[in-house]
């Protein structure tokens, strides 16, 4: 399965915004995925590897016919700083046509690193 980068910033915002102290219930995180239009299997992936990135703080637990209960959990510091440099939508917008102008794919840190760079170019710094 690939990570889709889209869903992982969606999915951060989503922590972020939500009024819960230990993140969004499992209930809201499986309505996120149905209006993102977006499997189970395929939001336990992306839950996965974000808490295997330490972005957030979130668990799947899986029973044998596949995720069971799905936490996102809270941010972490690192979680919080990549989001910082991809929330802007235009930020993030010009980051990824960047990435596909040069028909590469990216790590978080690169994705984080040139972000950042668009937003100091834009800031004049």
């Amino acid at each position: 399965m690939e990570l889709d980068y889209d869903f992982v910033r969606k999915t951060l915002i989503e922590c972020a915004e939500s009024e819960h102290l230990q993140g969004p219930t499992n209930k809201e995180i499986r309505n996120f995925a149905d209006e993102n239009h977006v499997s189970l299997n395929e939001l336990a992936f992306t839950i996965d590897k974000m808490e295997e990135a330490g972005f957030i703080t979130g668990k799947v637990t899986y029973s044998g016919e596949g995720p069971y209960v799905i936490l996102i959990g809270n941010l972490t510091w690192d979680g919080n700083q990549y989001l910082n440099s991809i929330r802007n939508p235009f930020i993030w917008k010009e980051t990824k046509q960047k990435l596909i102008d040069k028909g590469v794919t990216a790590s978080f840190s690169v994705i984080t690193a040139l972000a950042t760079a668009i937003a100091k170019q834009k800031l004049g710094l």
